[in-house]
């Protein structure tokens, strides 16, 4: 009989303490940080060509001798992409985790695998193999 009413305060012991470390977690996830970026250019083009845009809450921001601050939650993933006083030029990066020290490269060069891409599209719809 007692055994029954241990396991259930150990049961109900284990549910609150499960849903109070979830609070926790979720609690950190919306936590502001300051989120120091840091910018690696290896394009051929001026540092200030790209900018951080931050999702989802779509804050943006430019940087300034190569690093740019922003207050963003701790869920936030940040990315380059052009700065919006060049209008006729496209650059997105892939969207990165943030932390106190973030790095974002931006890398223009064709890689081998996107070279290796489109030669295979253009193996498979090629006009004159049909």
């Amino acid at each position: 009989m007692y055994y029954k009413l241990f396991f259930i305060i150990l049961f109900l012991f284990i549910i609150s303490l499960s849903i109070f470390k979830l609070l926790k977690l979720e609690q950190k996830k919306n936590e502001i940080i300051k989120v120091q970026i840091s910018l690696i250019n290896n394009c051929e083009l001026y540092d200030k060509v790209f900018m951080v845009k931050a999702s989802p809450s779509g804050k943006t921001t430019k940087f300034i001798d190569k690093r740019a601050i922003m207050y963003l939650k701790r869920a936030s993933k940040v990315k380059l992409v052009v700065s919006d006083e060049f209008p006729g030029f496209h650059f997105s990066s892939l969207p990165v985790d943030v932390s106190y020290n973030t790095k974002l490269v931006a890398d223009c060069s064709n890689s081998d695998r996107l070279d290796n891409i489109f030669d295979s599209l253009q193996k498979q719809f090629n006009k004159n193999s049909n």
